[in-house]
């Protein structure tokens, strides 16, 4: 599975950042990504002091918000060697390294922050995955996790053609209770925030994208642009 979640990065990031730009997830609702930062910042209780890592980290989108909003002291991990050089573009100053996650050797390190944003998914063993990231925490540290398919609404899910997406980018979707689950098992507790979706009015780049409007989701073709939706279709607050 890495090895296909490599390639496909590898070969669309450069796509993703002409047509989204640094935070692909974000750009989709909204175009202000440095303000998606500033949202996550305070969700997460992403504090400047705080020593952050950022697991599947992209090209560096959401280190750059960060680092942009006064945070100094932050790593990124990424399987993608085209990622890695593309954020070395974005800002020569990110801290990234490229490696399987699971495979990463943290070196002694521990962070007060540790983020997963659109990348839980990609994990075929969570467990695993969740068990390695706690281990990574000073005390006292706390996880964010955002994913786009973690609405309290299974409804949502079925229009937004998520599960096309599932085959698409080899990506587990889980809904709320099920992450609160699977965290809980490890002893870790929800702390606020009604839901990890970022919602806003305006959605009219997600929907371009799954509905195949867009130059990324036709490079993607026949793979995405078989759902019919709209934007009337979603109920984003």
């Amino acid at each position: 599975m890495s090895k296909e979640i490599k390639k496909y990065y590898d070969q669309y990031s450069d796509a993703y950042l002409t047509e989204y730009g640094p935070i692909f997830q974000a750009a989709l609702f909204a175009p202000d990504w440095k303000d998606h930062c500033r949202v996550m910042m305070h969700r997460g209780r992403i504090l400047e002091s705080c020593s952050v890592l950022d697991v599947g980290c992209g090209v560096g989108g959401v280190m750059k918000g960060l680092k942009d909003n006064g945070v100094k002291d932050l790593l990124g991990v990424t399987i993608s060697s085209r990622q890695v050089e593309l954020a070395e573009q974005l800002d020569p100053d990110l801290d990234i390294e490229l490696s399987d996650f699971m495979q990463w050797e943290d070196k002694g390190r521990r962070f007060d922050r540790i983020i997963l944003c659109e990348s839980f998914g990609y994990f075929p063993e969570t467990g695993k995955l969740i068990e390695k990231v706690r281990g990574l925490l000073n005390p006292g540290g706390m996880i964010y996790v955002k994913d786009l398919c973690a609405v309290p609404d299974p409804d949502l899910i079925q229009q937004a053609g998520l599960n096309e997406l599932e085959d698409l980018w080899n990506y587990k979707n889980y809904t709320c209770g099920e992450m609160n689950w699977l965290w809980g098992q490890a002893g870790l507790n929800r702390i606020g925030g009604e839901n990890n979706l970022w919602r806003i009015s305006d959605c009219r780049g997600f929907v371009n994208f799954i509905s195949g409007n867009s130059e990324l989701s036709r490079k993607h073709f026949p793979s995405v642009g078989q759902v019919p939706i709209k934007a009337s279709d979603f109920l984003f607050l």
